[in-house]
């Protein structure tokens, strides 16, 4: 909703062009006069005079392709830059009361650490009855969607939260971190991994050890003995690690060989890392995809280990992955549904409390329930349909709704067309590309629903969330859907059939105009600006 659609920038352009072209043939003229003052008349420039008419001919497209705001005042909503340096699920009511103060400690490598300390809360918590007390907490993929979920739990639960990131300057701005030391690691790097974790478990990164060195170097007396690390054990590992595209060098490199990086590191008797949590995915019940193979093949080896205990958390959808046509129909845009708009069913679960349930299975009083087990979970939602979400998204905006429904026959004529040409030229590339067609048309055919009362967790439901991002806006990491396109082009197609037959016959004759205007009650209420086609200023 921040920027126009390339459609109304072609509308701008055939206006601009025209005018321009008009400019140009008039200074044209005068030279070609000046040159042979016996001419009567001199040729315009054609080409450019048909390209200007052809977009202004495409003017009623563009006019189905232009956002509401265009025509009236558009709501105020709060942008996902803004949104971006805070906890999204920080407002929800939680069930535990967080009086830590919150401090985060920032490791690079290559500079002295700082400590940031939000002073807006200065109760420290002062029982260590909390679970994670003198205990350590390794998250990997930390800034991630869920992985910034379960830093904030791991914090709350007074674990030395050491959450791994790519880039620690970008990360040190997310409130959701505070109260973790931030550690740069790239996870992908075998012997980086390694090397972290036995200076985690050493105590090098741990909260209280970088406090005092940070203390020390700004001049503060501090003993000499609080700056030396102490040793806290690694209690269990987290690891929220995926591939953002899914494509296959991605997912084997990330899914699959980060995530075995992260258990052999813990493994190693130098770290001795108690327990082992892994996010996986429902999805791979059915695993005919890339991303889900590499998955499952981690799986296996985290299954065929015996040095650590684990837990394998399938969830079965994300808030934010059923939320991204939100911003679509604020802009006045129908929800578009593949098949009836039933085809599908999902149970997605809250952010903050799948970390809740991640974190939990880590305990000894889950050892029976959880331990060594592949736990499918989903919200508390009883099934919900695609047709369903989209009514309760109406519903969160106030607005009637309304819908488009494309056939799911579309996603295997894509992947036809692209497999031929996969395999007539072959290529990484388009193996890629086809991937990425066969993970559009998985999630738009396949149910993400946890059919077992044991596999619902959580009480914010879907409309929860809706209201929630209606009020305040999406959270950062919500895609935004392409479904704006395929709504506005679906509803645009009445004026394509009218006005791209009846622009083709203006260009081939234009005494068709006047015969039109005269017999069609219909071609007579097509815009003006067909009509100043037959302008005789136009063409010379």
């Amino acid at each position: 909703g921040t920027t126009f659609p390339l459609a109304v920038c072609v509308k701008r352009l055939a206006v601009v062009t025209h005018a321009q072209i008009n400019r140009s043939q008039h200074i044209i003229q005068k030279r070609m006069m000046a040159m042979h003052p016996q001419r009567q008349s001199y040729p315009a420039p054609v080409a450019l005079l048909l390209v200007s008419q052809v977009l202004l001919l495409c003017s009623p497209i563009a006019l189905a392709f232009a956002p509401t705001s265009l025509f009236q005042d558009a709501p105020t909503r709060t942008t996902r830059s803004s949104l971006y340096a805070r906890p999204y699920f920080a407002d929800f009511a939680s069930s535990k009361e967080i009086n830590t103060k919150s401090k985060r400690i920032i490791i690079d490598g290559s500079s002295t650490p700082t400590i940031h300390t939000n002073n807006n809360n200065d109760d420290m918590c002062d029982d260590d009855d909390r679970v994670g007390v003198g205990k350590t907490a390794v998250i990997a993929g930390g800034t991630g969607y869920i992985g910034r979920a379960c830093v904030r739990e791991c914090v709350a639960r007074g674990y030395n939260t050491i959450a791994l990131v790519r880039d620690v300057v970008r990360a040190g701005s997310d409130e959701a971190l505070d109260g973790a030391s931030l550690v740069e690691c790239d996870v992908t790097n075998v012997d980086e991994v390694q090397m972290i974790l036995r200076e985690i478990a050493c105590g090098s990164h741990s909260l209280e050890q970088q406090q005092h060195v940070v203390a020390a170097g700004q001049g503060n007396e501090v003993e000499r003995s609080a700056t030396q690390p102490q040793s806290l054990p690694v209690d269990m590992i987290i690891s929220c690690l995926a591939s953002p595209s899914g494509i296959e060098s991605e997912v084997y490199a990330v899914d699959y060989q980060a995530s075995l990086n992260l258990l052999n590191a813990g493994r190693d008797s130098s770290v001795a890392a108690r327990h082992y949590v892994l996010l996986s995915a429902f999805c791979c019940r059915n695993p005919i995809l890339k991303l889900q193979q590499a998955k499952l093949q981690f799986e296996n080896k985290l299954t065929s280990q015996d040095d650590m205990t684990y837990s394998i958390v399938r969830p079965t959808a994300f808030f934010k992955s059923v939320s991204g046509q939100l911003e679509s129909i604020l802009d006045g845009n129908s929800y578009v549904l593949f098949g009836d708009g039933a085809v599908t069913q999902c149970n997605p679960i809250a952010e903050e409390e799948l970390a809740i349930y991640m974190c939990d299975s880590a305990l000894e009083e889950y050892r029976e329930e959880r331990w060594g087990k592949i736990l499918n979970v989903g919200g508390p939602d009883k099934p919900l349909s695609n047709k369903m979400l989209g009514e309760m998204m109406f519903k969160a905006i106030n607005k009637p709704p309304k819908f488009v429904y494309v056939p799911t026959q579309v996603f295997d004529i894509s992947i036809s067309m692209i497999e031929y040409i996969a395999k007539t030229w072959p290529s990484q590339k388009w193996e890629d590309v086809l991937e990425t067609s066969k993970i559009g048309k998985y999630y738009a055919v396949e149910d993400m629903l946890t059919t077992k009362e044991e596999e619902k967790f959580g009480k914010i439901t879907m409309m929860d969330h809706f209201e929630k991002i209606a009020n305040e806006g999406q959270d950062p990491f919500t895609p935004v859907r392409a479904t704006a396109v395929i709504s506005k082009t679906l509803e645009a197609l009445p004026a394509v059939s009218i006005s791209v037959p009846l622009g083709w016959g203006l260009l081939s004759n234009t005494n068709l105009l006047e015969n039109a205007m005269t017999s069609s009650p219909l071609a007579a209420t097509v815009p003006m600006l067909v009509s100043s086609l037959t302008d005789n200023n136009v063409i010379s």
